[in-house]
């Protein structure tokens, strides 16, 4: 009896554990260079983007949901500026500046579906040239994670990525 109550108790013990949230992971959010996405000599930005701020995100508390801290996320923004062609001193000096809006995440789900707003601000010797908010999801699907708290982080972090992507093609778009 003494055993089975031990086998009981260790593995609850390992289900609380597999059930805390965990931190989102730069490079998950991270966008890799794409086709149509890349900065090349000539174009708005290229190689210019020399200062990345970011603000309104939220560090993961173990015991609650995961989130997407202000490190995080500009560790995966300025890697997608990079890959993308935008960061470096060529050009004349753009900032960009990030700050997480929202972060719509579900209570619990087979399939988590979360929604980031982030409002993207790029200036140029103070003089705002890209100003727009952005809205995009990310699912994290029962396939990818059993537990629920890393299918949120699974989400969380695809969601960021998809907002970086639409970044990308709106200030793309607005920078020609």
């Amino acid at each position: 009896m003494l055993r089975r109550l031990a086998a009981v108790a260790a593995v609850a013990s390992l289900m609380g554990l597999a059930a805390c949230a965990t931190p989102s992971n730069p490079a998950a959010m991270t966008l890799p260079a794409t086709a149509g996405l890349t900065a090349s000599a000539g174009d708005v930005g290229y190689k210019s983007v020399t200062t990345v701020n970011v603000s309104g995100g939220n560090e993961t508390n173990p015991l609650w949901t995961a989130q997407v801290s202000n490190a995080d996320f500009k560790t995966a923004l300025e890697n997608s500026l990079n890959a993308a062609g935008y960061m470096g001193s060529e050009g004349r000096p753009l900032v960009v500046t990030a700050s997480l809006v929202n972060l719509k995440q579900p209570m619990a789900g087979l399939d988590m579906s979360v929604t980031s707003e982030v409002r993207y601000s790029v200036t140029r010797d103070g003089t705002v040239i890209f100003n727009d908010t952005v809205s995009a999801t990310g699912v994290g699907t029962m396939g990818e994670a059993f537990v629920g708290t890393e299918r949120l982080r699974i989400a969380n972090e695809k969601s960021i990525q998809e907002n970086i992507k639409e970044f990308l093609k709106r200030f793309r778009a607005q920078a020609r």
